[in-house]
C-alpha cells in the first residue's frame, strides 16, 4: 500500500511536469514526420493541424497557400502529415485513374446527417469501390449528349430571372446581382432534379432557411475538415445524437419530400417514373427511378435520396460562384465587356444565336465568350482548399526532386494555386481571356498543344476519378445565362471602383456585386 500512496502522491506531484513533457513528446513527434519533415512550410503548422484549421476560419486560405507556394516551391507542408502541391507530375499520380488515392476524413465531415445517419454521397464517400457502384447506374444522365435535353427547364428559369430582373430594370433600382445568381443556380437545379423550382426567384430571397443552412454547413466543414476528429465529438458522436436526436437539414428535407411525392406516384413497373414529366423532357428523379428499376440491388430508395441531396448540394453553390466570376471580371474589364458584347450582338444579328442562347450556339459561335468564361473560372475557382487525398500503400516519390511520403500522408492541390502555374502563361493573377486564343505568332498545332496544357491543368470542377460528376450541369446553366444575360442588359457596377468580398469556407464565396440594369434593344 505504501509503494502505491508513493506512486500516487509523486504522479500528483509531478503531474504538470508530466503534461508537459507528453506535449512536447507529441509536437516533437509531429514535426519529425517521417517524409513530410523534409518539406518547407511554416513552423507551427508542423507541429500541429491547428495552424491550418486556424488558417481557414480566417477566411483566406486560397491566399496564405499562394503565398507559401511563392516562398517555398512546388511543395509546401501545411500540417504535421499535410503536403500541399503544386507540381504538374505529381498531380498526375495523385489525380490518375487507378492510383489509389482515396479521399480523406474532410469529406466525411460534410456528410450531412438525415434520419440522425451521415448520408455518403458520391461527392462525400470516402469509399471508392462504393462510388463506383452507385455512380455507375446514373452517369449517363450527367453526359453533356443527354443534359441537352434539359435546355427547356433551364429555358423556363432564365425567363422567370429575367421577368425579376426587368422589375429593377423599370423602377432603376439598385440590384445585388450575386444573390440573384444564386436564386437561379437553386431553382435550375430543383428544375432539372424534381421538375420544381425551390421558388427562390419567386420569393426573391432565400427559401425554408436554404441558403442559411448550406453556408453554415460550408462554414463548419471547412474548418472542422482540418481537425476531422472535432465533427464527431461536435456532431456524430453517438452519444450527442441519442440524447439531441439527429438533425435533418433544410436541403435534405426539400429533397425527401420531393422523393416522397414521386415515390408515392410512380408504379414499380413504371419506366419513366410514372407522374413524372415526359418522356422528352424527363428530370432526373425520374433517371433516378429507371436506375432503380434496372438496378435495384444498387439504387434503394435511401440511395435515390442520396442522389437528390448530392445535386442539390453541389449544383447550386459552385455554380453560383462560377457565375459571379465570369460577370464579376467582364464587367471590371470594360474592353472584354466591349469585345464580348460586339461578338454578343453580331452572332444574334446574324441569326447565328437566339434568346435564350442554346448550348450549341455557345459552343459554335462565340470563342471570345468562351475564353471569358474559361478565364474567369481560371482566376477564380469556386473550391479554395486542398482536394485532399491519402497516399496509398507503398508511398509516393514526388517528382522532380521532391522528397518520398510515407502511406498515409495526406496530399492535394489546391485549384487557386494551379491555375497560377506558370503553364497558364506570364501574369497569371491578371484576367487575360485572350490567352485562351491562338496569337499571331502561334500555329494552330502550337496553340492546340498549349490550349491542352491549359485544359489538364485546369481544376475548377477537380480532377481524375472523382471529377465532379455534375460539372455539365454547371457548364449548361454558365454558358446558356451568361450570353442570354448580356444579351438582355446593359450591366454596370454600381461602384466600378470597389472590390467584391470573397470568403473562403471551402468554397470561396462572393458578396458586394450591386449592379443597373438597363433593358437592351433585343
Amino acid at each position: 500500500m505504501a509503494i502505491i500512496s508513493d506512486s500516487v502522491a509523486f504522479l500528483v506531484q509531478h503531474t504538470p511536469s508530466i503534461l508537459l513533457l507528453v506535449v512536447v513528446a507529441h509536437f516533437t513527434r509531429n514535426y519529425f514526420t517521417p517524409g513530410v519533415s523534409s518539406v518547407p512550410g511554416p513552423f507551427f503548422a508542423k507541429l500541429s493541424n491547428l495552424w491550418r484549421f486556424i488558417d481557414v476560419a480566417h477566411g483566406h486560405a486560397e491566399v496564405t497557400h499562394q503565398t507559401l507556394h511563392q516562398k517555398y516551391g512546388d511543395y509546401v507542408r501545411l500540417g504535421p502529415k499535410v503536403v500541399s502541391v503544386r507540381d504538374l507530375d505529381a498531380l498526375k499520380i495523385i489525380y490518375g485513374i487507378n492510383k489509389g488515392y482515396n479521399k480523406t476524413d474532410f469529406y466525411r465531415v460534410q456528410q450531412q446527417l438525415a434520419n440522425g445517419k451521415p448520408t455518403p454521397t458520391l461527392f462525400t464517400t470516402t469509399d471508392e469501390d462504393f462510388h463506383a457502384s452507385i455512380k455507375r447506374p446514373i452517369s449517363a444522365a450527367y453526359s453533356m449528349s443527354t443534359l441537352t435535353e434539359f435546355e427547356p427547364f433551364v429555358d423556363t428559369i432564365i425567363h422567370t430571372l429575367f421577368r425579376r430582373l426587368d422589375e429593377f430594370a423599370a423602377q432603376r433600382k439598385v440590384c445585388d446581382i450575386s444573390a440573384w445568381l444564386q436564386y437561379y443556380a437553386f431553382d435550375v437545379i430543383g428544375e432539372l432534379t424534381f421538375s420544381k423550382s425551390l421558388g427562390f426567384l419567386e420569393k426573391g430571397g432565400d427559401v425554408d432557411g436554404i441558403i442559411t443552412a448550406l453556408e453554415h454547413m460550408l462554414d463548419y466543414s471547412g474548418k472542422i475538415g482540418q481537425m476531422p476528429w472535432l465533427d464527431y465529438l461536435f456532431i456524430k458522436n453517438p452519444l450527442r445524437q441519442l440524447v439531441q436526436g439527429g438533425s435533418t437539414g433544410a436541403v435534405a428535407l426539400f429533397a425527401r419530400a420531393r422523393l416522397d411525392e414521386r415515390l408515392q406516384q410512380a408504379p414499380p413497373e413504371s419506366k419513366s417514373g410514372g407522374g413524372s414529366p415526359s418522356p422528352l423532357h424527363k428530370d432526373f428523379l425520374a433517371r433516378f427511378l429507371d436506375a432503380k428499376r434496372d438496378h435495384p440491388s444498387v439504387v434503394t430508395d435511401n440511395q435515390m435520396f442520396s442522389y437528390t441531396v448530392s445535386n442539390m448540394n453541389a449544383g447550386s453553390d459552385t455554380t453560383a460562384i462560377s457565375l459571379r466570376a465570369i460577370l464579376y471580371y467582364t464587367l471590371k474589364n470594360p474592353k472584354v465587356l466591349s469585345k464580348v458584347n460586339q461578338e454578343l450582338n453580331m452572332a444574334y444579328e446574324e441569326n447565328r444565336i437566339t434568346l435564350p442562347v442554346s448550348w450549341k450556339q455557345s459552343q459554335e459561335e462565340l470563342p471570345y465568350l468562351d475564353a471569358v468564361i474559361k478565364e474567369a473560372l481560371r482566376l477564380h475557382p469556386a473550391v479554395g482548399l486542398l482536394l485532399e487525398r491519402v497516399v496509398p500503400t507503398g508511398g509516393l516519390q514526388l517528382p522532380n526532386g521532391g522528397p518520398f511520403l510515407p502511406a498515409g500522408t495526406i496530399v492535394g492541390a489546391n485549384p487557386w494555386i494551379v491555375h497560377r502555374h506558370s503553364l497558364f502563361g506570364k501574369d497569371v493573377d491578371s484576367f487575360t481571356p485572350e490567352r485562351w486564343l491562338q496569337a499571331k505568332t502561334e500555329s494552330d498545332t502550337e496553340f492546340k498543344t498549349r490550349k491542352q496544357q491549359m485544359l489538364r491543368a485546369t481544376f475548377t470542377f477537380g480532377a481524375g476519378p472523382r471529377t465532379c460528376i455534375g460539372k455539365n450541369i454547371s457548364l449548361l446553366e454558365i454558358y446558356k445565362l451568361i450570353p442570354s444575360l448580356l444579351l438582355t442588359y446593359k450591366i454596370e457596377l454600381e461602384h466600378s471602383g470597389q472590390e467584391w468580398e470573397t470568403t473562403n469556407a471551402w468554397f470561396v464565396r462572393q458578396k458586394n456585386m450591386d449592379v443597373k440594369l438597363t433593358r437592351g434593344d433585343i
